[in-house]
C-alpha cells in the first residue's frame, strides 16, 4: 500500500461540503464520521485528506443525488471559498496565465490532481490526471472540470465555451445535460479527462488582474508547493510520480528522473541509499492499482493491462500471479462468489 494518504486544501472540503448541504445530500453526521463537530470551521489553507471529499461524495450518492451532481456543483463554485491556488491564479493577467499557475500548482489545490497543457494549433488541451483514490470516483472527476470552466468563466467575465470535452468513464447523466451545462458536446470513454478550448482564449484578460498581489501570493504559494514537498520523502515522491505517469504514460525511471529533474543514474543511486530500487516502487503501484480496479465491476483485464503498462496481457498475468499467487482471472472471479 501507498503510505502516504494524498492531501487537499480544506478550502476544497468546506466548499463541496456546503454545496452538498444546500441539497440536503449530506449534514453534521456526516461531519461526526470524520472528527468534525458542527459546522466545519478550517483554515482555508489547512491540509485535510482526500479520503474526507470522497467521505462526501459517497455519502451524497447514497442519498440518492442525482446523477449530474458533479458537474451541476462545478457550475456553482462560487470565489468566496476558493483556496490559495485559485486566489492566485485570480491575479493573473490573462486566463493563460491563470491556467500556468493552476497547472504549477495544482498539488497544492489537490495532490490527486494534476494539469497538463498542449498547445494544437488554434486549440489548447487541458489535461486533468487523477490519481487514487480520486480517479475512481468519475463525479468528483467531473466536478474538477466543470469547475474549472466556471472559474474561467468568472475570473475573465466571458462565457467561455469549449470546443471538446472528453472524459474516461461512461455518461453519468443523459448527454443532452453535458452539452446544457458545459456548452458542447462530450465524447465519453476517452483515455484521459480534458478540455480543448481556443487559443485565442488563453489571451482574454482577467479584470481581477494585479501584479503587485499575484507576486505576494505567488510567493507563499510556492512555499506551501515546496514544504509540501519536503514533507515527503524521495520514496514517497517517486510512488506518486509512478502513479501520475500511468495516467498519462510516462512511468519509465527516465520520466520520472525528468519530472525530478535530475538523472537516471542519480535517481537509482538515491533509491539504493534509502533501500528500495524503482522496479520495486513501480510494482508496489501496480500492485495496488490492480487491486484497486480489480474490485470494479466494469473493470475489462486486457484495458487493466494496458492501464498498468504492460505492452502484453500476459506479461501482466505473469506478474499479477507472481505478486498473489492467482490469476487476475482467479481473484476477479473470487470477488464474485
Amino acid at each position: 500500500m501507498l503510505d502516504h494518504a494524498p492531501s487537499a486544501t480544506a478550502s476544497l472540503f468546506l466548499d463541496l461540503y456546503q454545496s452538498l448541504r444546500r441539497l440536503h445530500l449530506v449534514g453534521p453526521d456526516d461531519l461526526a464520521e470524520l472528527g468534525l463537530s458542527g459546522e466545519p470551521r478550517l483554515d482555508l489553507e489547512a491540509r485535510i485528506p482526500v479520503a474526507w471529499l470522497l467521505h462526501l461524495w459517497q455519502r451524497a450518492a447514497e442519498r440518492d443525488a442525482p446523477a449530474d451532481i458533479g458537474l451541476l456543483l462545478g457550475q456553482q463554485r462560487g470565489l468566496q471559498t476558493r483556496g490559495p491556488v485559485a486566489n492566485l491564479a485570480a491575479m493573473s493577467a490573462t486566463v493563460g496565465e491563470a491556467l500556468e499557475l493552476f497547472r504549477q500548482y495544482s498539488p497544492v489545490m489537490s495532490e490527486c490532481e494534476n494539469l497538463r497543457v498542449e498547445p494544437l494549433g488554434e486549440r489548447v488541451r487541458i489535461v486533468f490526471l487523477f490519481t487514487a483514490p480520486l480517479a475512481d470516483h468519475p463525479p468528483a472527476c467531473e466536478y474538477s472540470l466543470s469547475s474549472a470552466l466556471c472559474w474561467g468563466r468568472q475570473m475573465s467575465g466571458v462565457r467561455l465555451v469549449p470546443l471538446a470535452v472528453g472524459l474516461r468513464h461512461a455518461a453519468l447523466a443523459a448527454p443532452a445535460r453535458y452539452r446544457q451545462l458545459l456548452g458542447c458536446p462530450v465524447r465519453f470513454g476517452e483515455p484521459l479527462d480534458y478540455i480543448e478550448m481556443n487559443a485565442a482564449d488563453m489571451n482574454l484578460p482577467l479584470h481581477s488582474g494585479n501584479a503587485y498581489l499575484k507576486a505576494l501570493l505567488q510567493q507563499r504559494v510556492s512555499g506551501m508547493h515546496s514544504q509540501l514537498s519536503s514533507q515527503h520523502g524521495l520514496r514517497q515522491v517517486v510512488l506518486q510520480l509512478i502513479e501520475l505517469g500511468l495516467v498519462d504514460g510516462a512511468f519509465s525511471v527516465q520520466a520520472v528522473a525528468r519530472r525530478l529533474g535530475t538523472s537516471r543514474q542519480t535517481l537509482h543511486r538515491r533509491l539504493r541509499e534509502r533501500g528500495c530500487s524503482f522496479s520495486e516502487l513501480l510494482a508496489e503501484v501496480r500492485r495496488e492499482h490492480a487491486l484497486r480496479r480489480l474490485q470494479q465491476e466494469d473493470c475489462r483485464l486486457e484495458q487493466l493491462s494496458r492501464e498498468l503498462g504492460f505492452a502484453e496481457p500476459s506479461a501482466f498475468y505473469k506478474a499479477f500471479k507472481g505478486w498473489f499467487g492467482v490469476s487476475p482471472r482467479a481473484y476477479q472471479n473470487s470477488g464474485k462468489t
